[in-house]
């Protein structure tokens, strides 16, 4: 198994407008699955790790959801979990990307999986981590897409 660190583009970076903030995202991440489909990624459990920008200094997540709008293909079985340096799962555990449709965190949707993780003094890198785990790997990808959504909190703004 091998690790293929990558950072998202900032073109497929967004500040969600008044809509998607009412649906608990101010941020909104794109992924294609050529941001994935790395050609030095040919084992069948590799992983790919997809830095997705840093949080301030005084940073919460509240809530955290993802929707594969494109399922993904070409793998035998590909996760996605979301969260940040230490914690890689703290905003969504690791969940199928194989079939299109919701993924929320464990906790149920406006949440994230692990709120004691989701939350710090000090800042730190968000990421979200692609693996696959049987037959196929990430350079074998031939389809899919989906939005990451974060409702993330500068903390030193409140007072």
């Amino acid at each position: 198994m091998s690790d293929y660190p990558l950072t998202i583009s900032s073109k497929r970076v967004f500040i969600e407008s008044n809509p998607e903030r009412l649906s608990g995202a101010t941020i909104r991440y794109n992924v294609l699955y050529t941001d994935i489909n790395n050609a030095s990624a040919t084992g069948s459990t590799d992983t790919i790790t997809l830095t997705l920008g840093t949080t301030a200094a005084l940073w919460a997540a509240r809530a955290a959801f993802a929707n594969v709008t494109t399922a993904f293909a070409g793998t035998g079985a590909m996760t996605l979990k979301v969260g940040v340096t230490g914690t890689l799962d703290a905003f969504i555990a690791a969940t199928s990307i194989l079939s299109a449709g919701l993924i929320q965190p464990s906790t149920g949707f406006g949440n994230v999986n692990t709120p004691a993780s989701s939350t710090s003094t000090s800042s730190t890198t968000m990421k979200a981590t692609f693996t696959n785990a049987t037959s196929g790997s990430p350079s074998a990808l031939s389809a899919g897409a989906l939005d990451i959504f974060v409702d993330l909190i500068d903390l030193s703004r409140l007072s």
